[in-house]
């Protein structure tokens, strides 16, 4: 299999620009991070930062629903992180694939920073 042409990779970031914008315009969701890599996905992240446990569980779930995302199943890593995933695909252009993705950080213990 050959190289990918630029003008591809470009088209795919369009498509992913063009449903982004649809996205954005649907005001009754939590707002998260979107990226828009070179593959031409569409990645939504859940802030850590401003959200607590719960708003984080509430806006991974929201916008799941909102995109048909097919999530896994929840993993706990062995700093007691939660990962939460889910896949979807839009039908814009030639077909918009992405994820959407939070991790839910356990509370510091001892008032460590």
């Amino acid at each position: 299999m050959g190289a990918v042409p630029n003008a591809s990779r470009l088209r795919w970031q369009r498509d992913a620009h063009k449903a982004l914008g649809g996205l954005l315009k649907l005001n009754d969701l939590p707002v998260i991070t979107w990226t828009i890599p070179v593959s031409g996905a569409l990645v939504g992240d859940v802030d850590t930062l401003t959200s607590t446990p719960a708003e984080m569980r509430a806006a991974f779930d929201a916008w799941g629903r909102q995109l048909g995302a097919a999530v896994t199943p929840e993993r706990t890593s062995s700093d007691g992180a939660i990962h939460l995933y889910g896949k979807f695909r839009l039908d814009v252009g030639y077909g918009v694939g992405g994820a959407i993705r939070a991790t839910i950080y356990p509370p510091f213990e001892d008032g460590d920073v």
